[in-house]
């Protein structure tokens, strides 16, 4: 057995028979069949709202029955959802185990395609898939957007270059690249899925988007002004 199976095997026998753990789930690359071996386990649980923070530490004595706890980091510590990423000794450095909880109370409302969830054991029917209607989004009155956008934000580009602040320039350059990859995601059939921003860009994206992306990522902030007569044309043509 690998050590990602047997992770969750253990998890899932010991936290099932909780009375205060109602569902588990996986989300991530291993939900999405990507999974590698670079890939870590996303982790949520549902739990008794009075034991979203608090679990963590019945959890910890769980994962160090495998393996000793090497490495711990505290995403989230306040609010509706905790967070908290391990690492066991021995293991796959890649192999890391992000621990998600929401209180029983917070509905799951997961999107087929872009939330794809593995469920491991949902009590209450905790997990809930939903399927967005497709929608009719007008491309025409989008791409007009970007292109304003890219007209506006490349003066700030410029000024930034003509005053000597390179880092700027180059802050202005990407927030170009950001919104012009959120209208690709929209092209593209991912409109639940702008906020990624380069996250999943080569699952989503066709593989001719991507490399020219690369491209214009690729430059340093002394290429900035170079690279916009390429930037422009490729704006133009989205």
């Amino acid at each position: 057995m690998d050590n990602r199976t047997k992770i969750i095997e253990h998890l899932q026998k010991r936290l099932e028979e909780r009375a205060d753990v109602h569902a588990l789930w996986l989300e991530g690359s291993i939900a999405q069949a990507q999974a590698d071996e670079y890939s870590d386990i996303d982790v949520w649980l549902s739990v008794d709202d009075d034991k979203i923070f608090t679990i963590y530490d019945d959890i910890e004595s769980i994962l160090a029955e495998i393996a000793p706890i090497d490495f711990r980091y505290q995403m989230k510590n306040t609010g509706e959802l905790g967070h908290i990423a391990y690492h066991l000794e021995g293991m796959n450095e890649f192999l890391t185990i992000d621990i998600n909880t929401q209180g029983i109370s917070r509905e799951v409302k997961l999107v087929e395609g872009v939330d794809d969830a593995q469920v491991i054991f949902d009590k209450k029917q905790v997990v809930d898939f939903r399927i967005y209607p497709p929608r009719d989004d007008n491309l025409d009155e989008m791409r007009r957007r970007l292109n304003d956008y890219y007209a506006l934000i490349r003066l700030s580009v410029i000024k930034s270059i003509n005053r000597n602040k390179s880092l700027e320039a180059l802050y202005y350059y990407h927030l170009i690249l950001r919104y012009a990859t959120k209208f690709l995601r929209i092209k593209y059939g991912w409109r639940e899925k702008t906020d990624y921003d380069l996250k999943h860009v080569y699952r989503d994206l066709p593989e001719a988007e991507t490399k020219q992306l690369e491209t214009l990522y690729s430059v340093t902030p002394k290429e900035v002004e170079a690279i916009l007569p390429d930037l422009e044309k490729w704006i133009r043509s989205l």
